[in-house]
């Protein structure tokens, strides 16, 4: 989460939050970062009434970028889950998908998760902790039949008070987030459109195929069903 003097940026895990993190710490005057993976929930009080903006992804995108950046990074979620990156692509997005489905498998994965996840967000955490931004009590209360991303984008944007909320395509990265700058009535630079136009791609994930390539019928359809939400509110296909 970073604030800035015309709004407020929420950077949900892969969607591009390192480049516009960069774009907005490095271009936009007194912009402040407040915590790296913040949810809207923990916005200090003097930046209530500013916009909010953040970003959107394909929800089957979503998952292979996951898959691939977290298995790589060793994110103590992911090795929970996958069993230490021993579970196939297959194997851990199923996993992540029924999460919250109330079976025995399900509720050990909880537990486990309960057990790993810091109390509470402080600086002096292990960075493998404190970047994801989730806390015990955040994996306590994970809702039955929803995938892990509509549960995360939810966490990302619940608040108990009304925000002008904006949200961007991952997908048009950097038109998106131009179009959002401009939105918040954020003074377009010279570096801010250098930044756009030439700056390369920051921290995405390796892969060598398109996300379609990853998915059996049977997997594609449980992210269809699980994440519901993320698809039909914004518009999504496979």
């Amino acid at each position: 989460m970073i604030a800035t003097p015309n709004f407020v940026y929420i950077h949900t895990s892969r969607h591009g939050g390192t480049f516009v993190n960069n774009l907005i710490l490095n271009h936009i005057p007194d912009s402040r970062l407040i915590q790296y993976h913040g949810q809207l929930s923990n916005l200090p009080k003097h930046c209530a009434k500013l916009p909010i903006i953040g970003h959107v992804r394909n929800p089957w995108d979503f998952y292979v970028s996951l898959y691939f950046n977290y298995k790589k990074k060793k994110q103590y979620l992911f090795q929970i889950i996958s069993e230490n990156g021993t579970l196939d692509f297959e194997e851990t997005i199923s996993r992540y998908l029924t999460l919250g489905n109330q079976s025995e498998a399900s509720k050990t994965l909880i537990d486990q998760l309960i057990d790993a996840a810091p109390k509470e967000i402080h600086p002096q955490l292990d960075p493998n902790l404190r970047n994801p931004g989730l806390t015990a009590k955040h994996f306590a209360k994970y809702p039955a039949g929803t995938g892990y991303y509509t549960w995360l984008f939810k966490l990302m944007y619940n608040s108990r008070k009304k925000h002008k909320l904006h949200i961007g395509r991952f997908e048009n990265l950097r038109e998106e987030t131009m179009a959002l700058l401009k939105t918040t009535g954020t003074p377009i630079t010279p570096g801010i459109l250098e930044y756009l136009n030439k700056r390369e791609a920051m921290n995405p994930s390796e892969r060598e195929k398109s996300y379609k390539d990853y998915y059996s019928k049977e997997l594609q359809l449980l992210v269809a069903e699980k994440d519901r939400y993320i698809i039909e509110r914004f518009g999504y296909t496979f």
